[in-house]
């Protein structure tokens, strides 16, 4: 059983407190990129570790210390016919779930938001306008805001209050900053944080991961558009736009994050040692496959 209590230990650990370092650090706006890599990668462990976990709690002793021939042993391959595969296969049957569990969740997240943004997309025909010039659609509303629908049918909206408030350098600007949310498909990322909040409920990891993974994908954003616009202006925009309300299916240049957003961009800090960035690339790469090595290392003991 010390392969089970060394899963149950690191499952612990990737879910309590990884998530409260990583929260603390400072870097993570500095390369918020590489901080998403990092997240998805403890997201993808924890849900691979709990899944071993179970399978250790249900397999048979026998099975336990034989590392990936144990696994396929359970699941009824390598000479166990009949009965043994159906005992193998109802064996499996938890672990299975565990694991799929998050991808079912999200599913359901992506699904759901795609039809929220059907409906949305439907209603702005009827009551707004096409903005040929800046391609993209103009709502009446008197409260500055900029946001984008991404999906098959993506776009990008803007009240015409953030017309009047924003400069056109400005508006350039924040405009790229949408684009770059559609081009990056950072709905995609969006949409597996708060799947996984969903799937495993009051883990730290996953209330972490969905409040950091939304600001860090609007830190991506504002470096793909500053690659184009100045920073000041950027940041100047962001204040503009910061009071007006997003749909939870859409993503926006303002919300809650403007603060942080224009410190950041008006004082930017250094980028982390290549050493140090080639170093967290590679645990957020191999956290994944870590599990495996708790669970199997007995069989090369």
């Amino acid at each position: 059983m010390i392969s089970t209590a060394l899963l149950a230990a690191y499952t612990l650990l990737v879910g309590l407190a990884a998530p409260r370092l990583l929260r603390r650090a400072r870097w993570p706006h500095r390369a918020p990129g590489l901080a998403i890599t990092l997240w998805l990668g403890l997201m993808t462990s924890f849900a691979v570790s709990l899944a071993l976990v179970v399978h250790h709690l249900v397999v048979p002793e026998r099975h336990l210390h034989q590392g990936v021939l144990g696994i396929l042993h359970a699941c009824g391959v390598g000479g166990t016919a009949g009965l043994g595969i159906a005992v193998g296969s109802a064996q499996m049957a938890a672990p299975l779930i565990v694991a799929l569990w998050p991808v079912g969740r999200f599913a359901g997240v992506v699904l759901r938001a795609r039809r929220d943004r059907r409906r949305h997309g439907a209603m702005l025909d009827l009551v707004a306008r096409r903005e040929p010039g800046l391609a993209a659609t103009v709502l009446d509303h008197s409260t500055p805001a900029v946001y984008c629908l991404p999906g098959r049918s993506r776009r990008i909206v803007l009240t015409s209050g953030a017309l009047k408030a924003l400069t056109p350098p400005q508006l350039q600007a924040v405009l790229a900053h949408e684009r770059a949310h559609l081009s990056g498909r950072h709905h995609l990322v969006t949409g597996a944080a708060e799947a996984f909040a969903r799937a495993f409920p009051g883990v730290p990891l996953a209330t972490g991961a969905r409040a950091e993974i939304a600001t860090l994908l609007e830190m991506v954003a504002d470096d793909r558009a500053v690659l184009a616009h100045p920073p000041r202006t950027l940041a100047s925009a962001m204040c503009e736009v910061a009071a007006g309300r997003v749909p939870g299916f859409g993503l926006g240049a303002g919300g809650s994050t403007v603060a942080a957003r224009v410190t950041r961009l008006l004082y930017p800090g250094k980028s982390p040692h290549p050493l140090a960035w080639t170093s967290i690339a590679a645990v957020a790469l191999a956290a994944p496959m870590v599990p495996f090595l708790f669970a199997c290392g007995s069989a090369a003991g």
